[in-house]
Order: structure tokens, then sequence, then C-alpha cells
């Protein structure tokens, strides 16, 4: 399961104990999809005219986009990083192994519900309709909670006992769910939902908790990453993080 494949499942509501193995993997290539991605959107964001103080280098990201998505209220610093570091790292193009020697990043971001229902819509996209678990994911921000309506296909769930009943097509549903932290992990809680018009059993909402959590394990890269503070409003997300 590629990285951005992840973060399109954190943006939605995204266990039977004997389906637990069976959660999506957090596995050597994530991680190194989850190196390509950070190496990418550090380039674009060096690309961005920023400034320099207090011995680091602060992009505002309203000034310019992160794969093809700008954002209003979005800093980057780029702690220890001189200019001639930045020209280094972008004549490397940025290159994972190369980002450390120069720098820690740090983000702070208010994300609003349209910039991240932007970024779901572009995941959900990406790859043919045929390879996809979710067709569509309307998001609606709340306190604490985040409600989604659209389209799944539950035969390409990992451990549906209902799975060879299942019709191969997209089918829809709406659930309620929170995010939480715990022990370096990322876990969703669905709180509610249907599938089809039919109410979510406690049965089924173990299925989807066995085949998503740990949505995110932060103990699982080599290197350090994590998120310091996030809170969800019904204007959206707010987040902050580091790398290195």
């Amino acid at each position: 399961m590629k990285a951005y494949t992840r973060l399109i499942l954190t943006g939605l509501f995204i266990v039977l104990p004997q389906i637990t193995s069976l959660a999506l993997p957090m596995n050597e290539n994530v991680v190194k999809h989850f190196k390509k991605v950070i190496s990418e959107c550090v380039f674009d964001a060096l690309n961005i005219i920023g400034e320099y103080k207090n011995n680091a280098y602060y992009v505002n990201l309203n000034c310019g986009s992160i794969k093809n998505f700008q954002f209003n209220n979005a800093i980057v610093k780029f702690q220890d990083l001189s200019e001639k570091g930045r020209n280094a790292l972008l004549d490397s193009g940025a290159y994972f192994p190369e980002i450390n020697k120069y720098c820690n990043i740090k983000v702070a971001a208010d994300l609003s519900a349209q910039e991240i229902q932007a970024i779901i819509d572009s995941g959900i996209n990406r790859p043919a309709t045929s390879k996809r678990v979710i067709n569509k994911a309307v998001l609606t921000f709340e306190d604490n909670a985040v409600s989604v309506d659209g389209t799944i296909n539950m035969k390409k769930i990992p451990g549906n006992p209902l799975a060879m009943l299942s019709n191969d097509e997209f089918i829809p549903f709406n659930a309620k769910f929170s995010v939480y932290l715990k022990d370096s992990c990322v876990f969703i809680n669905i709180l509610e939902g249907n599938v089809n018009g039919q109410e979510m059993t406690p049965e089924v909402i173990n299925m989807f908790h066995g085949w998503l959590n740990p949505l995110w394990d932060f103990t699982k890269l080599d290197f350090p990453c994590g998120i310091q503070e996030y809170s969800i409003s019904p204007s959206g997300l707010r987040i902050a993080g580091y790398i290195f």
C-alpha cells in the first residue's frame, strides 16, 4: 500500500482477532515511497522563494506549490540550512539521503477542508478505477471528528468474511470517525456508519479497524519523523510535525 493511498485512508474512515494479520502492512516499500514523497515535497518547497532568519530558511506555501497544491496557511522551516546548502539540495534534486546533511525540517499548517478535499480527490483519481478500493469520498469536518460519504468496493478489503459474496463494484457508504495517536502510531476509530444502506455492525467496524490500524507507524521509519500537534475542527485540520 503506497504512502499516498495511506494518506487517502487517513483522511477517510480511513478487529476481528483472526484477521489482524491482514491489516495494511507498513513495509519496506511503503517507507521507500514515503521517502520519495518527502524528497519531492522538499524539492518543491526549496524552489519557493523564502526567507533566511535565525539560522533557518522559512518557506510560506502560499507563495508556491507542493506537488501542484498551494496552501494558504502553511510554513516549512528548514533548520540550519544555509543558502549554499539550499543550492546544493536543489542541484541534487533533494535526494533523500542528502537532506539531513544540510537541515532538519519542521512543518506547521492549518489545512482547510477544501485543501484536504483536493488532496483526497487527487489521491483517489491517481490509480486506475479497477485498482481502487474507494472511488469517491466527500469529507465534512466536525469538532474532533470527520464524516465521509463515498463509494467503496467491499470485495477488495482484506479480511472481509463476505468478500466472496460481494459484487465487484462500488457501493455507497458513509461513516464518522476520529483519529488518535498512541505509541508513535496513528489509529482510526470508526464511530458509526453504513454500507449500501445497512448500518455497520460492531463486527464490520472491527473488520475495518483490523484492516486499517495502525494506519501509520512512525517506529517503522529509519529516520526521525513525527507529529507534534494536531486537531480537527469544522474548518479543517491543524497539524505540526518534523522530519529529522
